[in-house]
């Protein structure tokens, strides 16, 4: 019997290491952006995907192919040439969001970009922002050569309900005089309600007399 046990937790524990071992499902993305980057002056180059998850996270995908697709012409933004953007198409509903910052931020060493998805309460992309590099890459005297950021990152913010506002009381203001009113006083239940009050009461002490009157004549 002892046996049987040290069987029956052996087995225990060798099912809870496998199911420690076994690596979480990943989230499914539930919208995807296409990020075309501006590397060459007029052109848009697909570089990744930014994708919304269904656990409220993002994430940037990288797009590994060996000759990746371009913006279409029509679709290219007007642009200046010390500014750099991206243009994020939804693969949704097709909606571009185009993000320029300054060129000059980019000429560094090892930079970083930062996607930043901002939701609606029902769950709809509406805004994206996007920053990369540093602004003192702008006022280096040695600039390092352009390159794209080497790192990216993305975040997602949802939109929450504010607190409801407490409105204050509205103020009465005296038409002969044209100043404000001063708030009237409590009052007390009766007050406000007597009229109410006083028809019950007398309907009861003209009512409460007549059958004792009758009973009265009848005994007689």
């Amino acid at each position: 019997m002892r046996s049987l046990r040290v069987l029956l937790v052996l087995v225990l524990l060798g099912v809870a290491v496998r199911a420690a071992d076994q690596p979480a499902a990943a989230a499914a993305a539930r919208e995807s952006f296409e990020v075309f980057h501006n590397a060459s002056p007029g052109k848009f180059t697909l570089r990744g995907e930014l994708q919304i998850l269904d656990d409220g996270t993002a994430r940037y995908q990288p797009v590994s192919v060996h000759d990746p697709p371009q913006l279409p012409s029509a679709d290219v933004p007007p642009q200046d040439p010390t500014t750099y953007a991206v243009v994020l198409r939804s693969l949704k509903n097709g909606a571009q969001f185009v993000r320029p910052i300054s060129r000059c931020r980019l000429h560094g060493a090892d930079t970083e970009e930062t996607f930043v998805a901002h939701e609606s309460e029902a769950g709809d992309v509406f805004h994206i922002d996007y920053d990369a590099g540093t602004r003192a890459n702008c006022m280096a005297p040695d600039r390092s050569p352009f390159a794209p950021a080497a790192h990216s990152r993305a975040l997602l913010r949802r939109r929450a309900a504010g607190p409801v506002p407490r409105l204050a009381e509205p103020v009465r203001i005296d038409a002969a005089t044209g100043k404000e009113q001063a708030p009237e006083a409590p009052r007390s239940f009766i007050a406000k309600y007597w009229y109410y009050i006083l028809p019950i009461v007398v309907l009861l002490l003209f009512t409460g007399e007549e059958p004792q009157q009758e009973g009265g004549a009848q005994r007689q």
